[in-house]
């Protein structure tokens, strides 16, 4: 999720444990440790897959964060003269909220660093929705108003952290009654797919499906709010040594880890050169089914070996940003 989603969290939650003790410091405190495990956002930025491969990762393990909370718990009590009681439950849990909020993303989360760098992700949210940062903001300034040690003030922390927690999870139904509803569309037509549904910016309903049958691959979008039958933008994806050759290199490998197996190859000669491409097929945009926000790109010579480590790439945009929001509620309306 963005900054200051997590930022309000780890404040909403600061309040909710620790509000009455320690008053601002909790809401202030808890906003640094909601947001502090993004700092890997820093990590080797002269490497162009260095994203990829540090986002979400160590600092977002739970047990990093269960570690971490405790050490900075403790450092902060004994820096305020204060009871750890009240700092390292707040410290704990506000770290704890990062990766848990991430988790709910497309984008993937390695909760277990760093014993493992495997990646999990629910699709149930985008990494942008407003919605969230409301309800939880809502509730902080209605403990600005009424004063952070409050017991009302707790009690609206509480409550906004549920009401948020409720949010999440809706995302995680109309997930599964979009994939469920494209399953069986598929089926009807004697079509067995693996189907998998991702989250768009801004909103719960308007969902990204991709579907995969062998190396056929279907691309929809279809909203809960005005359900209709889906209209699938359907490609073959390239096979044969080329690819595999890409796929071997360093760039393909950690491709194919990030994109949770969504990367989707393609395949062109450039003169007496080969190009493979891999998309990300979670992230797309309306009306080019078969390119990704990002991927990586290998050129490979008349030999088939790859002539270097391959490169990483962003798409441009295919229309202003004003027309491709306008698409996008028009889609989450069902008028499109």
């Amino acid at each position: 999720m963005d900054p200051l989603t997590h930022g309000l969290l780890g404040a909403s939650l600061g309040l909710s444990l620790a509000g009455p003790a320690l008053g601002r410091r909790a809401l202030a405190w808890g906003a640094v440790f909601g947001m502090a495990p993004d700092v890997d956002m820093l990590a080797r930025p002269a490497d162009p897959f260095a994203e990829w491969k540090w986002h979400r990762g160590p600092t977002h393990g739970i047990a990093v964060a269960l570690v971490a909370g405790c050490v900075f718990g403790w450092l902060l009590a004994r820096r305020s003269k204060s009871a750890p009681k009240a700092w390292i439950p707040l410290a704990t849990a506000a770290l704890l909220s990062h990766p848990l909020l991430d988790l709910c993303t497309t984008y993937g989360t390695q909760l277990l660093a760093p014993f493992s760098d495997r990646r999990f992700a629910l699709d149930w949210i985008a990494i942008v929705d407003p919605a969230v940062s409301l309800i939880l903001a809502a509730g902080l300034v209605f403990a600005l108003r009424v004063g952070p040690a409050a017991e009302a003030a707790r009690r609206a922390g509480r409550a906004v952290v549920a009401l948020a927690s409720l949010y999440l999870a809706l995302g995680g139904v109309v997930n599964a009654r979009i994939e469920a509803i494209a399953r069986d569309e598929l089926r009807a037509r004697g079509i067995t797919a693996e189907v998998h549904a991702f989250p768009t910016l801004l909103q719960l309903p308007y969902r990204r499906i991709v579907a995969r049958s062998g190396d056929e691959v279907r691309v929809g979008w279809l909203s809960l709010l005005q359900p209709r039958p889906i209209q699938w933008d359907g490609f073959t994806q390239a096979r044969g040594p080329l690819v595999e050759a890409a796929r071997a290199t360093r760039a393909g490998r950690l491709f194919e880890w990030f994109a949770m197996g969504e990367a989707t190859p393609r395949l062109e000669s450039r003169g007496d050169r080969c190009i493979v491409e891999f998309d990300d097929l979670r992230y797309g945009f309306p009306g080019t089914p078969r390119d990704g926000f990002w991927g990586v790109r290998v050129s490979l010579g008349p030999d088939g070996r790859p002539l270097g480590p391959g490169e990483r790439f962003v798409r441009p945009l295919p229309a202003p940003v004003s027309k491709l929001l306008y698409t996008l509620w028009r889609g989450t309306l069902g008028w499109s």
